[in-house]
C-alpha cells in the first residue's frame, strides 16, 4: 500500500514540475544581431590573417601614405564567406595589425566616431606606422546608425575602413587620406558616411 502511495505522489510531483517549466527559455536573435556578430568575427579573422601574411614589399625609408581604396569588392560578402578564404592586408605595414592592448605604453588621445551612414557600421581604424614605443594597433568598432562612439586610441596617423549594413550595404573608407590624431588634449571627431571615413 505504501509503495502505491509513493508512486502516486512521485507521478503527481513530476507532473507539477513539468507544468512549471512552460516558459520561453531560449532568447530570440534578430537578423541584425546575427549579421553584426558574423561581421565582427570576420573582422577578427581579417586582422589575424593580415598579421600572419608575409610581405614581399620593403617598407620605404620615409613614410608615404598608401591608398587604402584597393580592397577587393568581395570583402562586402564577409558574413557569407568561410573564414579560410579571407586574406586581406588593409594596412601598409604588417606590424600595425596588432590587437590593441588594454594598457598601452604610448600616449592616448580621445576620439568620437559619428555614424551618419544610414546603417549600422563595423569600423576598422588602423595606425599607419608604429609609435615611439613600437605599438601599432588596428582598432575595431561596431556603431549603430545615428550613434556616437567615444574611445581612447594611441596618438598617430590612421586609415579608416567601414562596412555599412542595411539592405544593400556599402563600403566607407578614408581612401588615400591620412587621419592624424597627434594632440592628446584634443577630442578628435571622425564622421562615417555611406562612402567616407573622414574628419567631422
Amino acid at each position: 500500500m505504501k509503495q502505491k502511495f509513493l508512486i502516486a505522489i512521485s507521478i503527481l510531483a513530476i507532473l507539477a514540475l513539468s507544468a512549471c517549466g512552460g516558459g520561453d527559455a531560449t532568447p530570440e536573435f534578430s537578423a541584425e544581431d546575427l549579421a553584426s556578430t558574423a561581421v565582427a568575427e570576420a573582422w577578427l579573422v581579417v586582422t589575424q590573417t593580415a598579421a600572419a601574411a608575409p610581405t614581399s614589399t620593403p617598407v620605404p625609408p620615409t613614410f608615404t601614405p598608401q591608398p587604402i581604396n584597393t580592397i577587393p569588392a568581395t570583402l562586402a560578402l564577409l558574413p557569407t564567406l568561410p573564414p579560410a578564404t579571407i586574406a586581406v592586408a588593409v594596412s601598409p605595414t604588417p606590424e600595425c595589425n596588432q590587437i590593441p592592448q588594454v594598457e598601452p605604453k604610448g600616449t592616448l588621445t580621445s576620439i568620437e566616431f559619428y555614424n551618419e551612414s544610414g546603417g549600422s557600421v563595423n569600423l576598422a581604424f588602423g595606425m599607419l606606422s608604429p609609435n615611439d614605443e613600437g605599438e601599432c594597433y588596428t582598432y575595431s568598432f561596431t556603431i549603430s546608425d545615428n550613434k556616437t562612439e567615444s574611445a581612447k586610441v594611441l596618438t598617430g596617423c590612421y586609415w579608416g575602413w567601414a562596412w555599412v549594413g542595411g539592405n544593400e550595404g556599402s563600403i566607407a573608407k578614408s581612401g588615400d587620406k591620412v587621419l592624424c590624431l597627434t594632440d592628446p588634449a584634443f577630442v578628435h571627431k571622425i564622421v562615417i558616411t555611406e562612402e567616407r571615413v573622414d574628419f567631422k
